[in-house]
Formats: C-alpha cells, structure tokens, sequence
C-alpha cells in the first residue's frame, strides 16, 4: 500500500532520498542503539524477523532474531516503482518499440541481491546492520549503470512525474466541476418544485 500510494517527483528525487536514508540507518545502527532497542520493543507490524541461529538450532528453538524494518522495504520500493513507470513512459515515446527498457527488472534483481547480502551479513556477524548500507547502493547503483552502458543516462537523470501529476490535476479538477454542475442541476430543479 505504501508503495502504491507514494511516489517520487522525479529521479534525483529519489536519488536524494535515498543517499539521505543510507547515512541515516547507517549511523542509528552503527552510532547508537537506538534503531535496534526500538525495533525490539515496538510489538507492530513494522519489521520482518527471521531467525539467526536456525543452522544450529532449528526452526523451532532459534532464539536469536535478524530484523528487516518495513522501511528497508518501502523506500527502496518506491524508488524501484519509478524506474517501472520510467521503462514505460520511455517505451511510450519510442516509436520504434524495438528497444525495450529494462531498468526495473534490474533493479529488482540488484535490489534482491542486496537483501540476500544483507541477511548473509547479518547471519555472519551475528550483529544488526543497516540494511540500506546494502540495498542503497544495489538501487543507485544498477540503473545508473545500465543507463550509462545504454546511453540513456540523461533521460534517466532528467525523469519526472510532472505529466502525472499534471494529469491527475486535470482529473481531479474535472471530477470537481462535475460535481459541482450536478448540485447546481439538483439546486434548480429543486427551486422549479418549490
């Protein structure tokens, strides 16, 4: 739901945000305790816990717990949801439809090696770490690369959602004046039966 409902302005935006948030979860885990005493004793669905010592105790008796806030989900995931609507805004203005983008997907699959790396981590150390130390790079990293190899940097760096909120004014403006035509109708037949 959060990735649905929110949406960055344009890349650099999304770029900021996230270079912002790999500093921020780096020191709150690294610099202090904080991030993982709150982590633990909020009792709501704000994290994913999976177990640590499962190799050498089993699923039932692990005690020891890694923890990936919903945070570490969302945010990188409404970055990646921007790259989707970039392949497609691209793709629609392609008149050939010979070049299909792939910006998403590898994202997606940096995004996965990232929190496969994470947990790995987590598991070797026996620590918490910051996981946007690992997904942060994988998300940044890959679409500028890609776009870089495909010569595409520019359109990539220069991306924003203007049309999209443009559009969704001009709906919701439309919407409105429906709204308000239809009460002006009800309001007048309502004075003619007076």
């Amino acid at each position: 739901m959060g990735i649905e409902m929110l949406h960055v302005a344009s890349f650099k935006a999304g770029a900021i945000l996230l270079f912002g948030l790999f500093f921020y979860d780096i020191f709150w885990v690294f610099g202090t305790d904080v991030m993982t005493t709150v982590a633990k004793s909020i009792d709501a669905p704000i994290l994913l816990m999976f177990p640590q010592d499962l190799l050498a105790h089993g699923w039932q008796k692990a005690s020891k717990h890694g923890m990936l806030g919903l945070g570490d989900i969302v945010i990188p995931g409404i970055f990646i949801a921007l790259l989707r609507r970039f392949d497609a805004h691209i793709f629609e203005k392609d008149t050939t439809k010979q070049k299909p983008r792939y910006y998403f997907a590898a994202t997606m699959i940096a995004y996965t090696v990232g929190l496969f790396a994470t947990i790995a981590i987590m598991h070797h150390f026996k620590a918490a770490q910051p996981a946007l130390l690992y997904l942060v790079p994988a998300c940044l990293i890959t679409p500028l690369a890609l776009s870089l190899i495909r010569g595409e940097f520019s359109q990539l760096w220069n991306y924003s959602e203007e049309h999209i909120t443009e559009r969704f004014d001009s709906i919701k403006k439309a919407e409105k004046e429906k709204i308000e035509n239809a009460n002006q109708k009800k309001n007048k037949q309502a004075k003619k039966t007076n």
